[in-house]
């Protein structure tokens, strides 16, 4: 017997507040709970692993044919955890690890890295956007959830690093505004992800299984 969407969407909602609360209660400094690596991005790095999770719990024949859904999860849950500045200073996804002198390995490993999410990324287009741009036109929950979380990502990477951004401009953004910017994009990313958990989870509604062309009942 599989939860409702409710029950599901509730756990989620209040396991992430609960761990939010815990989190600001337990530091000494409050702006650690906005850093990388603790508070918001860790409640986000939960969020991503629970959509994963859900994500195979709840597509029943889809789990593997429509892999390219959980693996841009992945990518994110990767990216989130700074995975791509692991190998290098400036990062897999950045023009100077490839312009500037550098191991051929890193270099060969990055373009491998972004070739797989340029096809992730393509195989999305090509195979789920008509099918959510469908949904969206008719005013479907999840496709309105996941446009939502769409633009909450989008201006959260406006957000990143908006005063290095702004001083290619000759722009001096305050240290306040600066600080409220870091802040405001931790944010937007943990409702940009807690409400990708929530699209998956309208997966155990049976008139979204049905559109979505998915057995009645999960497959265990």
């Amino acid at each position: 017997m599989h939860p409702t969407f409710a029950a599901i969407a509730r756990t989620a909602t209040l396991l992430t507040l609960g761990y939010l609360v815990a989190s600001a209660a337990l530091v000494h400094d409050l702006d650690l709970f906005f850093h990388e690596g603790h508070g918001v991005e860790q409640a986000s790095v939960g969020l991503l692993v629970g959509a994963i999770i859900l994500w195979f719990w709840l597509a029943g024949e889809y789990r593997w044919r429509e892999w390219q859904l959980p693996a841009a999860l992945a990518l994110m849950l990767a990216r989130e955890l700074d995975f791509d500045k692991q190998f290098t200073d400036s990062g897999l996804l950045k023009l100077t690890t490839y312009t500037r002198d550098g191991t051929l390995e890193t270099k060969v490993f990055g373009g491998l890295a972004i070739l797989f999410t340029l096809w992730v990324g393509l195989r999305i287009l090509r195979r789920n956007l008509p099918l959510w741009w469908s949904r969206l036109r008719q005013g479907a929950p999840d496709a309105w959830m996941l446009a939502i979380a769409m633009v909450c990502g989008v201006l959260a990477k406006t957000l990143d690093g908006l005063g290095r951004k702004l001083l290619d401009f000759d722009v001096h953004l305050p240290a306040f505004y600066d600080m409220l910017s870091g802040r405001l994009e931790e944010v937007l990313e943990g409702v940009c992800y807690w409400l990708i958990v929530l699209a998956i989870a309208r997966l155990v509604v049976p008139s979204v299984r049905h559109e979505a062309g998915l057995a009645a009942v999960p497959a265990e």
